[in-house]
């Protein structure tokens, strides 16, 4: 082959090259660029923050669940089509939920596209994923819809917050103890709270000494439960999503029976508050042992999975109203009464909103529950 042929060749591949980078590149231009369903849910949510930055008139005034139509934010140049966002857009439906928590908001796309995607809410997930039972461990239902664990459980675990020291970060591991009639989660930490508190600390004339009184709405306990809202261990979004609930303070006798709440929830709290305690008639009804009826009963250790003898002791928010320098603490596998004066560990309860929202995980200790 002589030297023309060899540059006419060579250069005839060299086009062919061109055209086909220039073909690649048109089409690259032409075909919409699609984005999995999660990218597509961040995208709405960002969307739908900025819409109500530049139009904060419009956000909802009371306290529950609202919407806006993605047409509004389409309309309103925020995001594009969802034909744009989605190959399968077609089988697709968003809902966007708007939550009004006090003064937070949450934001909260629901993205459903037939049987290939379906946002799902956290408690929805837990439902599917746990029979409910009448018998032996799992998930009970209540006569007003709730729902709650009881006996030896190890699929109630969801990772929420984080624990901030210099660069790391350990997530917070919690426990569920059931679902709310309203849909909201109560889960308790399954770590103690970095810190130690008092019950109350004012001097009690009838002990003659500092060894203070057993009423929440005057107790040192109601305002260190008020001063945790302000911890530092969950982000503006997290914190949107805890709900703050009037508190079960009805004191309780060591001699009584009962497990359903009536006792000590036969008084509730003035205000709402983020964080509160296990409540003992939780952890009594938590056990399967039938011998566990009292708060001092050792046997409601048996089949519970709330009980931990390596936890070490704890208050509660519940008094008694025998002696009114007394409350009770929680060892790990059974309650006793102690002054209020006395310092000791805590294990933060909380409440999740319904709209919090199911990412990954089965549950288990190794792989708890992500919320989005």
């Amino acid at each position: 082959m002589n030297k023309k042929n060899l540059i006419i060749i060579l250069g005839s591949v060299i086009s062919l090259f061109v055209i086909l980078l220039l073909i690649l590149w048109i089409v690259s231009i032409i075909k919409p660029k699609y984005f999995t369903y999660e990218e597509v849910e961040n995208k709405i949510k960002e969307a739908t923050s900025n819409y109500y930055k530049d139009h904060p008139e419009m956000l909802p005034s009371e306290d529950g669940k609202h919407s806006l139509s993605y047409t509004t934010l389409v309309e309103n140049n925020y995001i594009k089509i969802l034909d744009e966002l989605l190959e399968d857009s077609s089988s697709c439906n968003v809902e966007i939920i708007v939550a009004k928590n006090d003064t937070n908001y949450t934001y909260v796309p629901k993205l459903s596209c037939a049987d290939k995607y379906q946002s799902v809410e956290l408690y929805k997930q837990i439902l599917n994923n746990n029979q409910v039972v009448t018998s032996g461990s799992g998930l009970y239902k209540d006569s007003d819809n709730s729902y709650y664990f009881k006996g030896k459980i190890d699929n109630n675990y969801i990772s929420f917050g984080k624990i901030v020291d210099g660069k790391d970060e350990d997530p917070i591991l919690w426990q569920i103890i059931g679902i709310n009639s309203d849909n909201t989660l109560k889960i308790r930490a399954v770590d103690k709270y970095k810190d130690r508190f008092q019950w109350d600390n004012r001097f009690n004339v009838d002990k003659n000494n500092y060894s203070g009184y057993n009423d929440f709405e005057m107790s040192l306990f109601k305002d260190s439960l008020k001063k945790l809202e302000n911890n530092e261990y969950f982000s503006s979004t997290e914190k949107a999503l805890i709900i703050p609930k009037q508190l079960c303070i009805g004191q309780r006798s060591e001699d009584q029976t009962g497990n359903d709440g009536s006792i000590e929830c036969s008084t509730l709290t003035e205000d709402k508050y983020m964080f509160s305690t296990l409540i003992p008639y939780e952890y009594i009804r938590a056990s399967l042992d039938e011998n566990c009826k009292k708060l001092t009963d050792k046997s409601c250790s048996n089949f519970n999975f709330i009980a931990n003898k390596n936890n070490g002791s704890e208050w509660v928010i519940t008094s008694t109203p025998t002696n009114n320098f007394q409350a009770y603490i929680f060892d790990g596998s059974y309650f006793y009464l102690g002054e209020t004066r006395r310092t000791y560990n805590l294990h933060l309860v909380t409440n999740l909103s319904e709209f919090a929202f199911y990412k990954s995980g089965l549950g288990t200790i190794d792989d708890p529950y992500i919320i989005k």
